[in-house]
Protein backbone atom coordinates (compact mmCIF):
# COMPACT_ATOMS: atom_id res chain seq x y z
CA UNK A 1 0.00 0.00 0.00
CA UNK A 2 1.46 3.38 -1.00
CA UNK A 3 1.59 6.03 1.66
CA UNK A 4 -0.59 9.07 1.01
CA UNK A 5 -2.59 7.68 -1.95
CA UNK A 6 -5.07 5.59 0.02
CA UNK A 7 -4.66 7.54 3.25
CA UNK A 8 -6.51 10.89 3.08
CA UNK A 9 -5.93 11.60 6.78
CA UNK A 10 -2.16 11.46 6.28
CA UNK A 11 -2.44 13.87 3.35
CA UNK A 12 -4.41 16.35 5.45
CA UNK A 13 -1.97 15.93 8.34
CA UNK A 14 1.05 16.43 6.06
CA UNK A 15 -0.47 19.56 4.56
CA UNK A 16 -1.30 21.15 7.90
CA UNK A 17 2.03 20.18 9.42
CA UNK A 18 3.86 21.72 6.46
CA UNK A 19 1.90 24.96 6.92
CA UNK A 20 2.66 24.87 10.65
CA UNK A 21 6.40 24.42 10.01
CA UNK A 22 6.49 27.33 7.54
CA UNK A 23 4.64 29.63 9.94
CA UNK A 24 6.66 28.49 12.97
CA UNK A 25 10.09 28.76 11.33
CA UNK A 26 9.47 31.98 9.39
CA UNK A 27 7.40 33.55 12.16
CA UNK A 28 4.32 34.83 10.37
CA UNK A 29 2.28 37.49 12.18
CA UNK A 30 -0.56 35.04 12.76
CA UNK A 31 1.68 32.54 14.53
CA UNK A 32 3.34 35.21 16.65
CA UNK A 33 -0.08 36.59 17.58
CA UNK A 34 -1.14 33.13 18.75
CA UNK A 35 2.03 32.75 20.81
CA UNK A 36 3.40 30.02 18.52
CA UNK A 37 6.92 31.40 18.35
CA UNK A 38 10.15 29.94 19.78
CA UNK A 39 10.63 33.01 21.95
CA UNK A 40 7.20 32.63 23.56
CA UNK A 41 7.70 28.91 24.14
CA UNK A 42 11.14 29.45 25.68
CA UNK A 43 9.73 32.16 27.95
CA UNK A 44 7.28 29.77 29.64
CA UNK A 45 9.81 28.82 32.31
CA UNK A 46 11.70 32.11 31.91
CA UNK A 47 14.71 30.18 30.63
CA UNK A 48 15.77 32.93 28.23
CA UNK A 49 15.44 35.69 30.83
CA UNK A 50 14.75 39.34 30.05
CA UNK A 51 16.14 41.04 26.97
CA UNK A 52 16.02 44.47 28.59
CA UNK A 53 17.87 43.38 31.72
CA UNK A 54 20.40 40.94 30.22
CA UNK A 55 20.53 41.45 26.49
CA UNK A 56 23.57 39.27 25.67
CA UNK A 57 22.49 36.22 27.71
CA UNK A 58 18.98 36.55 26.31
CA UNK A 59 20.28 36.35 22.72
CA UNK A 60 22.55 33.42 23.55
CA UNK A 61 19.77 31.38 25.16
CA UNK A 62 17.12 32.41 22.62
CA UNK A 63 19.26 31.35 19.65
CA UNK A 64 20.13 27.99 21.24
CA UNK A 65 16.53 27.25 22.21
CA UNK A 66 15.22 28.24 18.77
CA UNK A 67 17.75 25.98 17.07
CA UNK A 68 16.68 23.00 19.19
CA UNK A 69 12.95 23.64 18.69
CA UNK A 70 13.41 23.80 14.93
CA UNK A 71 15.37 20.54 14.97
CA UNK A 72 12.40 18.78 16.66
CA UNK A 73 10.04 19.48 13.73
CA UNK A 74 11.05 16.40 11.64
CA UNK A 75 10.60 14.15 14.69
CA UNK A 76 7.14 15.60 15.30
CA UNK A 77 6.14 14.99 11.70
CA UNK A 78 7.29 11.36 11.62
CA UNK A 79 5.61 10.51 14.93
CA UNK A 80 2.42 12.29 13.87
CA UNK A 81 2.40 10.62 10.47
CA UNK A 82 2.88 7.19 12.08
CA UNK A 83 0.00 7.82 14.47
CA UNK A 84 -2.38 9.12 11.79
CA UNK A 85 -1.76 6.28 9.34
CA UNK A 86 -2.32 3.62 12.02
CA UNK A 87 -5.00 5.12 14.28
CA UNK A 88 -7.03 7.31 11.92
CA UNK A 89 -6.62 5.64 8.54
CA UNK A 90 -6.32 2.16 10.05
CA UNK A 91 -3.73 1.01 7.52
CA UNK A 92 -1.81 -0.83 10.24
CA UNK A 93 -2.83 -2.29 13.56
CA UNK A 94 0.08 -0.67 15.38
CA UNK A 95 2.85 1.83 14.82
CA UNK A 96 5.38 -0.98 15.24
CA UNK A 97 3.95 -2.82 12.24
CA UNK A 98 4.01 0.42 10.26
CA UNK A 99 7.72 0.92 10.93
CA UNK A 100 8.42 -2.70 10.01
CA UNK A 101 6.61 -2.25 6.73
CA UNK A 102 8.39 1.02 6.06
CA UNK A 103 11.97 0.75 7.40
CA UNK A 104 12.91 4.04 5.71
CA UNK A 105 10.42 5.79 7.99
CA UNK A 106 12.01 4.11 11.01
CA UNK A 107 15.47 5.16 9.83
CA UNK A 108 14.21 8.69 9.36
CA UNK A 109 12.77 8.62 12.86
CA UNK A 110 16.13 7.56 14.29
CA UNK A 111 17.89 10.39 12.44
CA UNK A 112 15.22 12.87 13.58
CA UNK A 113 16.01 11.88 17.19
CA UNK A 114 19.78 12.04 16.76
CA UNK A 115 19.78 15.57 15.32
CA UNK A 116 18.15 17.33 18.33
CA UNK A 117 20.12 15.03 20.67
CA UNK A 118 23.36 16.19 19.06
CA UNK A 119 22.29 19.84 19.25
CA UNK A 120 21.25 19.42 22.88
CA UNK A 121 24.69 18.00 23.61
CA UNK A 122 26.32 20.95 21.87
CA UNK A 123 24.21 23.49 23.77
CA UNK A 124 24.89 21.65 27.03
CA UNK A 125 28.61 21.85 26.28
CA UNK A 126 28.34 25.60 25.66
CA UNK A 127 26.37 25.98 28.89
CA UNK A 128 28.82 24.00 31.06
CA UNK A 129 31.77 25.99 29.67
CA UNK A 130 30.12 29.30 30.50
CA UNK A 131 29.00 29.95 26.90
CA UNK A 132 32.58 30.87 25.94
CA UNK A 133 32.37 28.75 22.77
CA UNK A 134 29.00 30.08 21.63
CA UNK A 135 29.40 31.75 18.18
CA UNK A 136 28.31 35.15 19.50
CA UNK A 137 30.64 34.96 22.50
CA UNK A 138 33.54 33.88 20.30
CA UNK A 139 33.04 37.04 18.25
CA UNK A 140 32.86 39.14 21.41
CA UNK A 141 36.09 37.58 22.69
CA UNK A 142 37.89 38.95 19.63
CA UNK A 143 37.28 42.40 21.05
CA UNK A 144 37.95 41.45 24.67
CA UNK A 145 38.95 38.19 26.31
CA UNK A 146 36.88 39.31 29.30
CA UNK A 147 33.66 38.99 27.31
CA UNK A 148 31.45 39.14 30.42
CA UNK A 149 32.68 42.64 31.15
CA UNK A 150 32.03 43.57 27.53
CA UNK A 151 28.54 42.08 27.74
CA UNK A 152 27.78 44.29 30.75
CA UNK A 153 28.71 47.37 28.71
CA UNK A 154 26.59 46.14 25.84
CA UNK A 155 23.65 45.43 28.17
CA UNK A 156 23.93 48.98 29.52
CA UNK A 157 23.91 50.47 26.03
CA UNK A 158 20.91 48.36 25.03
CA UNK A 159 18.90 49.65 27.98
CA UNK A 160 19.30 53.23 26.75
CA UNK A 161 16.25 54.67 25.04
CA UNK A 162 18.23 56.16 22.16
CA UNK A 163 19.26 52.78 20.71
CA UNK A 164 17.87 51.69 17.37
CA UNK A 165 16.10 48.35 17.04
CA UNK A 166 14.75 47.66 13.55
CA UNK A 167 12.84 44.59 12.46
CA UNK A 168 14.30 43.71 9.04
CA UNK A 169 12.03 40.71 8.51
CA UNK A 170 10.28 38.14 10.74
CA UNK A 171 13.61 36.40 11.39
CA UNK A 172 16.16 39.21 11.65
CA UNK A 173 16.55 42.35 13.70
CA UNK A 174 19.15 45.10 13.53
CA UNK A 175 20.25 46.72 16.79
CA UNK A 176 22.52 49.76 16.80
CA UNK A 177 23.76 51.19 20.09
CA UNK A 178 26.24 53.96 20.78
CA UNK A 179 29.20 51.71 19.97
CA UNK A 180 27.91 48.46 18.48
CA UNK A 181 26.11 47.14 15.42
CA UNK A 182 24.35 43.78 15.88
CA UNK A 183 22.40 41.63 13.46
CA UNK A 184 20.21 39.22 15.40
CA UNK A 185 18.99 36.08 13.65
CA UNK A 186 17.14 32.99 14.92
CA UNK A 187 20.15 30.66 15.27
CA UNK A 188 23.56 30.88 17.01
CA UNK A 189 25.46 31.28 13.75
CA UNK A 190 23.17 34.05 12.53
CA UNK A 191 24.23 36.48 15.28
CA UNK A 192 26.70 39.12 14.11
CA UNK A 193 28.44 41.89 16.01
CA UNK A 194 30.74 44.71 14.95
CA UNK A 195 32.12 47.72 16.78
CA UNK A 196 31.22 51.02 15.13
CA UNK A 197 34.80 52.30 15.22
CA UNK A 198 35.93 49.27 13.20
CA UNK A 199 32.98 49.20 10.81
CA UNK A 200 32.34 50.62 7.38
CA UNK A 201 28.89 50.36 5.85
CA UNK A 202 28.34 50.21 2.10
CA UNK A 203 25.11 50.54 0.16
CA UNK A 204 25.30 47.70 -2.35
CA UNK A 205 22.03 47.80 -4.29
CA UNK A 206 18.28 48.16 -3.90
CA UNK A 207 14.96 46.75 -5.03
CA UNK A 208 11.67 48.55 -5.49
CA UNK A 209 8.20 47.07 -5.01
CA UNK A 210 4.94 48.66 -6.16
CA UNK A 211 2.99 46.93 -3.39
CA UNK A 212 3.92 47.20 0.27
CA UNK A 213 3.03 44.51 2.81
CA UNK A 214 2.91 47.24 5.46
CA UNK A 215 0.39 49.33 3.54
CA UNK A 216 2.84 52.10 2.62
CA UNK A 217 1.53 54.29 -0.18
CA UNK A 218 3.45 54.14 -3.43
CA UNK A 219 5.19 50.87 -2.67
CA UNK A 220 8.44 50.16 -0.87
CA UNK A 221 12.15 50.46 -1.54
CA UNK A 222 14.57 48.09 0.19
CA UNK A 223 18.27 48.82 0.50
CA UNK A 224 20.93 46.12 0.67
CA UNK A 225 23.67 47.23 3.07
CA UNK A 226 26.91 45.46 3.96
CA UNK A 227 28.79 45.92 7.22
CA UNK A 228 32.52 45.33 6.88
CA UNK A 229 34.73 45.20 9.95
CA UNK A 230 38.41 46.12 9.95
CA UNK A 231 38.88 43.88 12.97
CA UNK A 232 40.58 40.58 12.01
CA UNK A 233 38.32 37.62 12.69
CA UNK A 234 35.04 39.56 12.42
CA UNK A 235 33.26 38.55 9.24
CA UNK A 236 31.21 41.00 7.22
CA UNK A 237 27.43 40.67 7.11
CA UNK A 238 24.56 42.09 5.10
CA UNK A 239 21.02 43.14 5.78
CA UNK A 240 18.02 44.45 3.85
CA UNK A 241 16.56 47.69 5.14
CA UNK A 242 13.39 49.61 4.34
CA UNK A 243 14.48 52.96 2.88
CA UNK A 244 12.15 54.78 5.30
CA UNK A 245 14.46 53.67 8.13
CA UNK A 246 17.66 54.69 6.33
CA UNK A 247 17.97 58.14 7.89
CA UNK A 248 17.32 56.82 11.41
CA UNK A 249 20.13 54.32 10.93
CA UNK A 250 22.48 56.94 9.50
CA UNK A 251 21.83 59.30 12.41
CA UNK A 252 22.87 56.62 14.91
CA UNK A 253 26.10 55.67 13.11
CA UNK A 254 29.38 57.43 13.74
CA UNK A 255 30.39 57.12 10.06
CA UNK A 256 28.38 57.77 6.92
CA UNK A 257 27.07 54.88 4.86
CA UNK A 258 29.05 54.75 1.63
CA UNK A 259 26.86 55.16 -1.44
CA UNK A 260 29.41 54.45 -4.16
CA UNK A 261 26.78 53.68 -6.80
CA UNK A 262 24.91 56.95 -6.08
CA UNK A 263 21.68 55.09 -5.42
CA UNK A 264 18.66 57.34 -5.02
CA UNK A 265 17.10 56.61 -1.66
CA UNK A 266 13.36 57.11 -1.54
CA UNK A 267 11.99 58.33 1.76
CA UNK A 268 8.45 59.35 0.87
CA UNK A 269 5.87 58.73 -1.82
CA UNK A 270 6.43 62.27 -3.12
CA UNK A 271 10.14 61.66 -3.60
CA UNK A 272 9.46 58.42 -5.45
CA UNK A 273 6.95 60.23 -7.63
CA UNK A 274 9.44 62.98 -8.45
CA UNK A 275 11.55 60.65 -10.59
CA UNK A 276 8.49 59.57 -12.57
CA UNK A 277 7.44 63.20 -12.96
CA UNK A 278 10.83 64.20 -14.37
CA UNK A 279 10.88 61.27 -16.78
CA UNK A 280 7.44 62.20 -18.10
CA UNK A 281 8.29 65.89 -18.52
CA UNK A 282 11.47 64.96 -20.40
CA UNK A 283 9.26 63.36 -23.07
CA UNK A 284 7.24 66.56 -23.61
CA UNK A 285 8.08 69.21 -26.21
CA UNK A 286 10.69 71.71 -25.07
CA UNK A 287 10.35 75.48 -25.30
CA UNK A 288 12.84 78.26 -25.87
CA UNK A 289 12.79 81.39 -23.70
CA UNK A 290 14.61 84.56 -24.70
CA UNK A 291 14.46 86.22 -21.27
CA UNK A 292 17.25 85.70 -18.76
CA UNK A 293 16.35 82.94 -16.34
CA UNK A 294 16.42 83.60 -12.62
CA UNK A 295 16.81 81.32 -9.62
CA UNK A 296 13.90 79.08 -8.72
CA UNK A 297 11.74 80.85 -6.13
CA UNK A 298 11.03 77.50 -4.47
CA UNK A 299 14.56 76.45 -3.55
CA UNK A 300 16.67 79.50 -4.57
CA UNK A 301 19.39 77.05 -5.58
CA UNK A 302 18.58 75.79 -9.06
CA UNK A 303 17.87 77.99 -12.06
CA UNK A 304 14.27 77.99 -13.24
CA UNK A 305 14.15 75.42 -16.03
CA UNK A 306 10.47 74.68 -16.75
CA UNK A 307 7.59 76.65 -18.19
CA UNK A 308 3.89 75.92 -18.35
CA UNK A 309 3.00 75.80 -22.01
CA UNK A 310 -0.49 74.54 -22.75
CA UNK A 311 -0.39 71.71 -25.25
CA UNK A 312 -3.22 69.40 -24.29
CA UNK A 313 -6.78 69.96 -25.48
CA UNK A 314 -9.07 69.70 -22.49
CA UNK A 315 -12.53 68.41 -23.22
CA UNK A 316 -15.47 70.09 -21.58
CA UNK A 317 -17.35 66.80 -21.32
CA UNK A 318 -17.75 65.84 -17.70
CA UNK A 319 -15.42 68.60 -16.51
CA UNK A 320 -16.11 71.83 -14.74
CA UNK A 321 -14.62 75.03 -16.07
CA UNK A 322 -12.29 75.22 -13.10
CA UNK A 323 -10.90 71.73 -13.88
CA UNK A 324 -9.84 72.38 -17.46
CA UNK A 325 -6.29 73.19 -18.51
CA UNK A 326 -5.86 76.89 -19.36
CA UNK A 327 -3.04 79.01 -20.68
CA UNK A 328 -0.49 80.21 -18.14
CA UNK A 329 1.35 83.46 -18.89
CA UNK A 330 3.75 83.39 -15.93
CA UNK A 331 7.43 83.74 -16.70
CA UNK A 332 9.62 80.78 -15.73
CA UNK A 333 10.03 80.88 -11.97
CA UNK A 334 10.36 77.24 -10.92
CA UNK A 335 12.77 74.34 -11.36
CA UNK A 336 11.45 70.91 -12.27
CA UNK A 337 12.17 69.48 -8.80
CA UNK A 338 10.17 72.13 -6.99
CA UNK A 339 7.33 71.99 -9.51
CA UNK A 340 7.19 68.20 -9.13
CA UNK A 341 7.01 68.52 -5.34
CA UNK A 342 4.27 71.13 -5.69
CA UNK A 343 2.35 68.80 -8.02
CA UNK A 344 2.58 65.93 -5.53
CA UNK A 345 1.46 68.11 -2.63
CA UNK A 346 -1.73 69.12 -4.48
CA UNK A 347 -2.88 65.56 -5.22
CA UNK A 348 -4.99 63.06 -3.30
CA UNK A 349 -2.40 61.51 -0.97
CA UNK A 350 -4.39 58.28 -0.65
CA UNK A 351 -4.32 57.63 -4.42
CA UNK A 352 -0.76 58.12 -5.70
CA UNK A 353 -1.53 55.95 -8.73
CA UNK A 354 -3.74 58.78 -10.09
CA UNK A 355 -1.19 61.59 -9.77
CA UNK A 356 0.21 61.44 -13.30
CA UNK A 357 -3.21 61.75 -14.91
CA UNK A 358 -4.44 64.51 -12.61
CA UNK A 359 -4.26 68.30 -12.94
CA UNK A 360 -2.67 70.91 -10.73
CA UNK A 361 -2.92 74.70 -10.29
CA UNK A 362 0.10 76.82 -11.23
CA UNK A 363 1.94 77.68 -7.98
CA UNK A 364 2.03 81.34 -9.06
CA UNK A 365 -1.24 82.21 -10.83
CA UNK A 366 -3.32 79.10 -10.03
CA UNK A 367 -4.03 78.34 -13.70
CA UNK A 368 -4.84 74.65 -14.10
CA UNK A 369 -2.41 72.50 -16.06
CA UNK A 370 -1.70 68.84 -16.66
CA UNK A 371 1.48 66.82 -17.14
CA UNK A 372 1.54 67.48 -20.90
CA UNK A 373 1.70 71.23 -20.31
CA UNK A 374 5.04 71.13 -18.45
CA UNK A 375 7.95 71.85 -20.78
CA UNK A 376 11.65 71.99 -20.14
CA UNK A 377 13.42 75.16 -21.25
CA UNK A 378 16.16 75.04 -23.86
CA UNK A 379 18.73 77.85 -24.21
CA UNK A 380 17.29 80.55 -26.47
Amino acid sequence: MSIGVDAPATIVFSLFYFIFCIGFVYQSKEFVGLGLSPENILSIKDWVGSEEMDFVNFQIRRSCGTFILHSLLPFGYLIGYSYVTTQLDGNYSSMTLFWRAWPQMLNGLVVSVLIPAALLSLVWYWYTTGWKDHPLVKKMRIYSEDWKSLSKDLNTEFRRIDKISLSLNPLERLVVTDNWILLLGPWPWSLHISHQSDSSLKLLNYDNHNISTEGELGGTQFLHIEVQSRKPGISSFRFRLNSLEYQNLQDKLTESIQNIKSITIYKTVSERFLDVFKEQVAQNDKVSVADELESCIGCMVETANVKLNRICESSSAGEGVEDRCVNCYCRPMWCIDCLGKWWASRQDQSKPETWLGARCPCPTCRSMFCMLDVSLITPG
